[in-house]
């Protein structure tokens, strides 16, 4: 036998009244913080570094610099970048490591070009972030520097 349960008006006006509210939050840009506030005056959209890493069409590795090798400095050096709808790198910003490591990799940096990236079919400006993990290796002929792009950077707060 099916039973029926009836529920009062007001638990359903409540319930619904929430799902509205909700559904309108979800649609306001301002709703999930500022990072489409951002991205509407900035006309950039944020994309994740192993994305942009897949759309290198040009890059040379950083030089370990010589003086930072004899010192053993190592580390990683993170930078954010702006890249405009060509794909070329418009501005950098050093955000983390070593100011002789830092320099290597802006060096680099101005070297590296991206296909456009699109959205909705057409190519819009991007932010991102861009590292570099430098690491020093002891030989018996002295010590070797050893330079690579990181694949994914730890969020900062």
């Amino acid at each position: 036998m099916l039973r029926i349960k009836i529920i009062s008006k007001p638990i359903i006006v409540t319930v619904l009244a929430g799902c509205t509210m909700a559904g309108f939050a979800q649609s306001n840009p301002a709703s999930d913080g500022t990072l489409r506030q951002v991205q509407a005056v900035s006309g950039k959209i944020r994309v994740s570094t192993k994305v942009m890493l897949g759309m290198v069409d040009h890059k040379t590795m950083p030089v370990y610099p010589d003086q930072a090798m004899k010192k053993e400095i190592q580390g990683d050096v993170i930078f954010k970048i702006d890249i405009d709808e060509t794909g070329k790198i418009e501005a950098s910003e050093s955000l983390q490591g070593d100011t002789l490591l830092v320099a290597a990799g802006k060096d680099a940096l101005q070297t590296f070009h991206f296909r456009p990236y699109l959205l909705n079919g057409t190519p819009v400006k991007v932010e991102t972030r861009l590292g570099f993990h430098f690491s020093v290796e002891k030989t018996a002929d002295g010590v070797n520097g050893h330079v690579e792009c990181m694949t994914s950077i730890p969020s900062r707060p």
